[in-house]
């Protein structure tokens, strides 16, 4: 029985190792299992900070596209709006009444040697023009002024409306905006 006795105390002494070396495991493998689920935390906020960071980029970026865009279509609508306002001021300037369509175009071409240079008008001022400048030279398509030119070509100013116009306009722009659009 000395025999039985002998391997009672090995299988005990071994079921203790075992018993330790199982809570040892179990203890390494809770500390693995811990490292790994910190780290998964680490990971998992990082990755959520990136992804916030990017809904925010992503977020301005669309914010400002929108407003370039919203600005855009503003400056159209008053690119749209001042060529409405000097479509009708040629249209006004147009149909001036005669007395006051003659004391402009007089205006004009008082500046000038008539006796020297060339006048077009339109087709409404021609009997008028005829009568102020010799050297009448046809008419123009507009609604009204005169184009002058020197006798060679080389010279040539355009005082119709519609350029007379587009002048005042392109020089009071921040003016007529201002007007409009407060």
């Amino acid at each position: 029985m000395a025999l039985d006795a002998v391997v009672e105390d090995i299988l005990a002494t071994n079921k203790s190792k075992v018993a330790e070396i199982n809570a040892e495991t179990e203890q390494e493998v809770a500390r693995i299992l811990n490292e790994a689920r910190e780290r998964a935390a680490e990971i998992k906020s990082e990755k959520m900070g990136e992804a916030d960071s990017a809904v925010e980029a992503l977020e301005r970026r669309i914010l400002s596209s929108a407003r370039l865009e919203v600005k855009r279509a503003e400056l159209n609508v008053r690119k749209d709006l001042m060529e409405e306002a000097r479509m009708k001021l040629i249209e006004a300037v147009s149909k001036l009444p005669e007395k006051e369509n003659e004391k402009l175009i007089k205006e004009i071409v008082k500046q000038y040697d008539m006796k020297e240079m060339k006048v077009k008008s339109s087709k409404k001022d021609k009997t008028l023009v005829s009568s102020l400048a010799p050297k009448f030279a046809g008419t123009v398509d507009t609604a009204g002024g005169v184009v002058i030119e020197s006798e060679d070509g080389s010279m040539s100013y355009d005082h119709t409306y519609e350029t007379l116009a587009s002048e005042a306009f392109s020089k009071s722009m921040k003016d007529v905006s201002k007007i409009l659009f407060g």
